[in-house]
Parts: structure tokens; sequence; C-alpha cells
């Protein structure tokens, strides 16, 4: 029997929040977790007026002050919800989402009608925006995309999720969905042909499809997106309100089918490199700032999260230091954060001065390379650091507050260890 716990994502908007939580008020059928970032007096207090008036109809958890982003909080919701042990599937709700009161039998139900045919469902969800769909069915729809907004995971599917958390390149959607199915969704999807950075939820069904799991959506979707800003339409987005036909393709999803299955069983390889960015166009590696541990980083002093939507989407800010003097509390900076990286082969660290720019230092221990630059506010900076073969330590030292430290970038892939993994409790405070 399946055991579910839906997290309910909010951050104030305490007008959203109270119509997005009527749906989610079905302890029969599952656990609520509530994970709330909310900064006003309003928003912080929302959750236990909810839970004084469900009493003991509803047991619903509130985990509160969970900052640092939509993804940090997504990362937190799926790590806690992952500790518990006998959850079979763990969902996510953003707070813009106002689902229709039966929306959790059907989307359930889409576990099973997928195995039915030939799939394996690792992601299903009400909610269908008609550029994201792979394959039209009868009833249903093969997504390449659903976001984080509204989701129900296995927990095999949710484990992949965090493990492979990161931005990713629109090519890398496009090849492995080609790969799979013999179709190029840049014919149809919001970003055509166009190669650019994706956020964190754009390349997680790309995740689960390389592993052999489909995500399912219902069609039509008993969804509704509210507090829009700007308007879904202005936004080119359109809820799938009846079957996309023109995207069914039954010779395409046998295709799928097919494919998914033999890299379930061991027979095909989807081509991916693991949870690292590869540009094959460059020839280049991203191992991004909370990925670096699976390569023998070591972070040392103060660093605080920097949420990077588009790049990461997690960096390193160096923070401040708290020292006590004749009973007071100070603010000091004392340069100490540092992170040190063993490396293979020329290297560049992917850096910015922050808010109001600032300076680190680089040091590299082969070559006795040493270089102190100055950073300008907000832009990245690459930072190349010449080698030829070599294996050694490069370490960064922030001299100033408010340096943003996003990764590395190598022309040779690093060793990276099988035993790594990431959850929420890898990430710096905020």
């Amino acid at each position: 029997m399946n055991r579910v716990v839906i997290a309910f994502l909010t951050k104030d908007r305490v007008e959203l929040s109270k119509q997005a939580v009527k749906s989610l008020l079905q302890s029969d059928k599952f656990d609520l977790l509530w994970v709330d970032g909310s900064q006003t007096a309003e928003g912080k207090a929302f959750p236990t007026e909810i839970q004084m008036c469900a009493g003991e109809r509803h047991r619903i958890i509130v985990h509160r002050n969970v900052r640092g982003g939509p993804d940090a909080a997504v990362a937190y919701a799926l790590t806690t919800m992952l500790k518990g042990g006998d959850y079979t599937h763990v969902g996510l709700v953003e707070n813009d989402v106002l689902l229709h009161p039966d929306w959790f039998d059907p989307t359930m139900a889409l576990f099973e009608r997928g195995r039915s045919e030939g799939l394996e469902v690792g992601m299903a969800t009400p909610r269908c925006y008609e550029d994201r769909i792979l394959f039209q069915r009868d009833g249903y729809a093969v997504l390449h995309n659903g976001g984080w907004g509204i989701q129900v995971l296995t927990r095999e599917a949710a484990i992949l999720s965090l493990a492979h958390m990161r931005t990713s390149l629109t090519s890398e959607n496009r090849r492995l969905f080609a790969r799979l199915s013999n179709l190029d969704i840049g014919r149809w999807w919001a970003f055509r042909s166009h190669d650019s950075m994706l956020c964190a939820d754009w390349g997680n069904d790309r995740v689960l499809a390389s592993h052999g799991f489909a995500s399912l959506a219902l069609v039509p979707s008993p969804v509704e997106m509210i507090g829009q800003e700007p308007p879904l339409a202005e936004q080119g987005l359109k809820i799938a309100g009846q079957p996309v036909e023109q995207l069914a393709n039954d010779e395409a999803f046998a295709t799928y089918a097919a494919r998914t299955a033999a890299i379930r069983r061991g027979e095909q390889d989807a081509g991916g490199l693991g949870p690292m960015l590869h540009d094959p166009a460059s020839g280049a590696f991203t191992y991004f700032a909370h990925q670096l541990e699976g390569i023998g980083a070591c972070y040392e002093g103060d660093w605080r999260l920097e949420f990077s939507q588009g790049f990461g989407p997690f960096a390193w800010r160096a923070g401040n230091i708290e020292h006590e003097l004749n009973g007071q509390r100070l603010t000091l900076f004392d340069g100490s954060p540092t992170v040190t990286i063993p490396l293979s082969g020329p290297v560049e660290l992917l850096a910015s001065g922050g808010k109001q720019g600032g300076s680190l230092r680089v040091e590299d221990t082969h070559s006795g390379y040493v270089a102190s630059p100055a950073l300008p506010p907000r832009d990245l900076v690459s930072l190349p650091i010449p080698a030829q073969v070599s294996y050694r330590d490069v370490r960064l030292t922030a001299l100033s507050p408010g340096v943003v430290f996003y990764g590395v970038r190598s022309r040779e892939p690093q060793p990276f260890s099988s035993q790594w993994w990431f959850d929420w409790h890898k990430l710096p405070p905020v």
C-alpha cells in the first residue's frame, strides 16, 4: 500500500496560501509537511492558524524559517520527507498552484496507468503545460518538464532528483529526449533551438528519464495557477485544458517505452555523465559549488548560501564573522573563508564580487601560482588556473565579505566519487 507525504512550500503571499491549502487537507490520503520561509508576521502566523483550525482532523507538521530560495526549500522538503523511511511517495506543492479537490487519486492512478503501457513512472502531476508535453496519450501526457510546482515522486525518483539537482543546458534536455524517442522537443518547446541555461526543475524530468523513469501528467489538467505576475499567457504558458492531439505519436511512444525499459534493465546507457554539467559544444565540465565535495573539496570558514537560480542553483557567499568584545556582538570579516579543491589539468574558478565587489586569492599548490584579482560587483568572472598534466590542490580564499563562489570549470572530467550524494544538509547556512 502506498504511503504518501506532500510538502506545501510557502513564503508569505498568504492570500494565495489560503486558497491553495484547502485541497491539501486530506489526511486520510496523505500526510502534510508545511515548509515555510515567510518573513512577514502574517506569513509566519498563517501555518499555526491552519493547524488550530484543522485540529485533530488533519495532522500538519510545520517546518519554519526555511530560507535560501525556492530550490533550497525543495531540497529541504525532499530531504526531510525521505527521512520518513516508510513513505513510498513524496510530493511538492507550491502555494501558487490551486488544485481541484479531487486531484490526488487521479494523479496517483498515473503510476499504474503508465506501468500498464510499458513505463515505469517516477513522477506524476496533475499540472500540464502544453509545450512541456513529449507525447499526448489517452487521458494523460508524458512530459519532458513538469516543474517543482506540483508533483508526486516515487522514493527512488526523489533520491535521484536530489542527487542531480543543478542547473542545466537546454541542449541536455533536447539531446536526451531525442535519444529516447527520436523526437526533437526543440521544434515545439519554449526555447525552440536556442541553447541557454535552465533552472534546476527544468532538468529534473531529464534526470529521471536518463534512469529509465517517465514523468506523467493528467490531461485535462485539474489545476489553476494563481497570483501569476505576469499572467501565464504573457509567460508563454498554457495549461492543457484538453488533449494536445498534434503531440500524439504512437511510434515515438513505443520507442521511448522500449528504450527507458532497456535503461532500467542495464542494457542501454542514456549517455549521461552523472551529476556534473558537460557541454559537448565547448568540451567543458562544470562542477557547481554544492557538488565539489564529490571531487574531494573542503570548505572552511564562514560561507553562506547564495541562491543562484540560473547558475548552480546554489553558490557559496563569503560571510561575516561575529565576535564578542566587551560584552557586545561585533560583525567583522577576518578573510578566513576558503575552499580547497583537488583538481586535474587546466581549470577555471567561477566567482563574482557579490553586491559590492571584492577580492579573493587563488593558489595552485603544485606550481606555486598565486593571484589576488579584484572582482566587479555581481558579474560572474572566470579565473583561469594554468596547468598542464598535474593533479594538485587549488585553494580559493575570500579576502572580502560578499564574494560569491559558484564552482569550477575544467577541460577534462575530474574524478567524481560514486559515493557522493546531495541533500539539504550539504548546504551552508543562509
